[in-house]
């Protein structure tokens, strides 16, 4: 490196090794969620071993004896360097470079959806299938009887606790047929019963499936990945389609139903187009944020042929490192949570069964307690108003002007309201015109914009 270089950076002396980078510290005050220590999954060598000149504010370091500096900005003549040294360029890490990014200026601003949506996969459903025995020796309970006296009142405190909305996601039966032959629900009593209560709770009926197989073609071959079935042609799909909008219809008749989550987050190409086509009362798909293998995978957006594209980022109680790295990442990056957890999480080994659901419990409410301490006031919202929020954030544009009086930021395609992530690097703020601000860490702010210009005065 050389001395023009290092000098630009911030940089007093440059080691030509690099530094293991397995757990990083977000210094309190520059990120929500800071002050504490975030493990990264497989972690290698990606940071360089550097010492830095006093001047340097640095705001992440690593999480060990060497604390090697990983973002840190300097001032350099009349201008300002941000410098990202944790090498780590996965989609878990977009929000520690838009926060870098909100260093550079006096004033940094990017718009964010403010909105955290809970999603009961597979709820209401029949009962669920799945090895009970982990159940019983537990609670002495069948299938049945645990989710009525235990799962659903559970998750009815954690929602009473922190004001979630839940959306469940209505699955009719489990049978494999995707012939396009239909067969009825018979027993409709569990869905009511735990769909009434739900709605009661300020929550919302979305779609999952007919049943549970993923709406792929013959086309597609799942090999070992999955024991999953594909369907002939796009009428099959469509008889089932049909057959779930006229049950849930028949069960929640008043309730607006324009939401659906496709089994194991798989969705062809071929279904998706034709779902956008022939069923326009569906107007968010809510999949995944990373794609594994034939996952939809999604970006927060609205797409050229108008479906809201809304992906869960985390899903059930087994909390490991990347789900909270990722957490916190979103959280920063669109102002955004959203996790899924499915009703059989307790009868599969793969998901926590063999925890215990006490355990698996105790896990999820202390990531949601995590959450609601990093940001407090984040909306709690059904998946259809989380669609409505990523409208509004999908067009905003925002054009910058700084005086030394006032920052003035003029949003474009304005509709009634916006929300946009700021930081103030440099200076005091006054008062506000066009919108709030709610003070959220350090120099972070988030402002609930009201008017196509918000001007901040400065002190």
């Amino acid at each position: 490196m050389s001395s023009i270089i290092e000098h630009k950076l911030g940089v007093v002396t440059s080691a030509y090794e690099y530094a293991l980078v397995n757990k990083v510290h977000i210094k309190d005050g520059f990120m929500l969620g800071g002050g504490k220590d975030y493990k990264i999954d497989e972690a290698f060598e990606s940071a360089w071993g550097v010492e830095l000149d006093s001047s340097a504010h640095v705001h992440m370091t690593t999480a060990d004896d060497n604390k090697t500096p990983l973002i840190w900005d300097y001032q350099l003549g009349s201008g300002r360097v941000v410098v990202d040294n944790f090498g780590i360029y996965v989609k878990a890490m977009r929000g520690f470079y838009s926060a870098s990014y909100s260093l550079l200026d006096d004033v940094g601003v990017y718009p964010v959806i403010n909105s955290a949506a809970f999603t009961l996969d597979d709820f209401p459903s029949p009962v669920p299938n799945g090895d009970g025995k982990y159940i019983k020796h537990d609670y002495h309970m069948n299938i049945s009887e645990f989710y009525t006296n235990v799962w659903w009142p559970n998750m009815i405190s954690l929602s009473e606790k922190y004001g979630i909305k839940y959306t469940g996601v209505v699955i009719e039966n489990y049978e494999n047929d995707t012939s396009g032959k239909i067969k009825r629900q018979s027993d409709s009593s569990r869905f009511t019963y735990f769909g009434n209560m739900l709605l009661q709770m300020g929550g919302e009926i979305g779609y999952h499936g007919y049943n549970h197989q993923p709406f792929s073609l013959s086309n597609v071959d799942y090999g070992d990945a999955f024991e999953y079935h594909t369907w002939p042609n796009t009428k099959a799909i469509g008889n089932s389609l049909n057959e779930l909008i006229r049950f849930t219809n028949s069960l929640f008749p008043t309730e607006e139903k324009s939401v659906y989550v496709p089994p194991s987050n798989i969705l062809s190409v071929e279904a998706r187009d034709f779902i956008v086509k022939k069923y326009p009362q569906i107007k968010v798909i809510a999949s995944s944020y990373f794609s594994k293998t034939f996952e939809y995978e999604q970006e927060f957006a609205v797409a050229n042929d108008g479906m809201i594209e809304e992906p869960r980022i985390s899903s059930g109680t087994i909390i490991d490192d990347y789900i909270k790295l990722t957490m916190v990442s979103e959280l920063n990056m669109h102002y955004v949570s959203h996790h899924f957890v499915h009703p059989d999480d307790p009868l599969d080994v793969d998901r926590g069964a063999k925890l215990g659901w006490d355990r698996m419990f105790e896990n999820l409410s202390k990531q949601m307690d995590w959450l609601y301490k990093a940001a407090p006031n984040i909306r709690n919202q059904t998946e259809s108003q989380m669609g409505g929020a990523i409208q509004r954030f999908s067009s905003i544009t925002v054009t910058k002007e700084v005086t030394d009086a006032a920052f003035t930021f003029k949003l474009g395609n304005f509709v009634d309201e916006a929300y946009l992530m700021v930081r103030i690097n440099k200076g005091e703020i006054g008062k506000v015109s066009g919108g709030e601000l709610e003070h959220l860490t350090g120099n972070l702010y988030l402002l609930h914009a009201t008017n196509n210009t918000v001007t901040i005065q400065r002190k």
